[in-house]
């Protein structure tokens, strides 16, 4: 028996069949568009294409552009940039002020501020005066073990009269390797002796081979006569062509070592001639 046939010859059979078919297609299109949606939705950075894209019944594909986001992100990071730098360059401008001399505060470097111009008051462009004695206790030349041993010696005495800062004299003295210059604070203040006295305004003036007063004053405030171990010329350097007693340590009193005359105030001061090394002189003292 041959199978039966079914034609719809009704016109509202169909349209509704028609109907059905685009109700199929359309729900397809929608679930295929949320699809898209979705993922475009979860892409992370980097891989999302900057557009999302939804189709419509009618077969078009408009497209909504997300740059505007894009754009306020980066406006974003760079006022955020923007920002941190004004915050630095704020910052900066609002560090510390550089040392004043003059402002009543003894800044890194200074070693007095009395907020005046006055030097006789014991500071002089914010630097204190420093002390130099001629040492009251004479020595032998060959027997102060060295640089090192004469700056001992001017501390001990130091101490003992109870001077500030008695742990930073050091003898004018020079030998073959090292300049008495090289050893001493180059001071923008004066150097005084323990009296009171002004020896020389600062450094330049102590080298220039005139001192104001001559360094004929002790420890203790009394007149030292005769002559100081120095092996160095008023310029601060060594006394090269003469002998530094084997470097104040050879033992030789017949050796010879370079010396001063504490009464002189001329370039004599520092060096005058060689005296035999087993010769008791006293010591020059800076405090430093």
């Amino acid at each position: 028996m041959a199978p039966m046939r079914l034609h719809f010859t009704s016109p509202c059979l169909a349209a509704a069949s028609l109907a059905l078919a685009c109700a199929c297609n359309g729900s397809e299109a929608v679930h295929t568009a949320t699809h898209e949606h979705m993922t475009g939705s979860i892409s992370g950075p980097g891989t999302a294409s900057g557009t999302t894209s939804t189709t419509t019944s009618g077969g078009e594909t408009p497209s909504t552009s997300d740059t505007s986001s894009t754009g306020d992100t980066g406006a974003t990071m760079d006022t955020s940039s923007d920002s941190s730098g004004a915050a630095n360059d704020a910052s900066s401008s609002t560090g510390p002020p550089p040392p004043t001399c003059g402002d009543g505060i003894v800044d890194p470097g200074e070693t007095c501020d009395d907020m005046n111009d006055n030097p006789d008051d014991g500071c002089k462009l914010c630097t204190a005066d420093r002390r130099v004695f001629a040492s009251s206790v004479e020595y032998q030349g060959f027997a102060l073990d060295g640089l090192y041993g004469a700056d001992q010696r001017c501390r001990m005495l130091a101490a003992i009269a109870m001077l500030p800062n008695f742990l930073t004299y050091r003898a004018w003295l020079s030998d073959s390797n090292t300049a008495a210059a090289d050893r001493l604070v180059h001071s923008k203040g004066r150097y005084i002796l323990v009296n009171g006295l002004v020896v020389a305004q600062d450094w330049e003036a102590l080298i220039s081979g005139a001192l104001e007063n001559a360094i004929n004053v002790s420890e203790s405030s009394e007149i030292v006569g005769g002559r100081a171990w120095t092996g160095t010329l008023p310029k601060g350097q060594p006394a090269f062509g003469s002998s530094f007693c084997e470097d104040w340590d050879g033992g030789d009193p017949f050796e010879l070592g370079g010396s001063g005359v504490c009464s002189q105030t001329d370039a004599f001061w520092s060096f005058f001639e060689q005296y035999a090394c087993g010769s008791n002189l006293s010591l020059y003292c800076f405090e430093n």
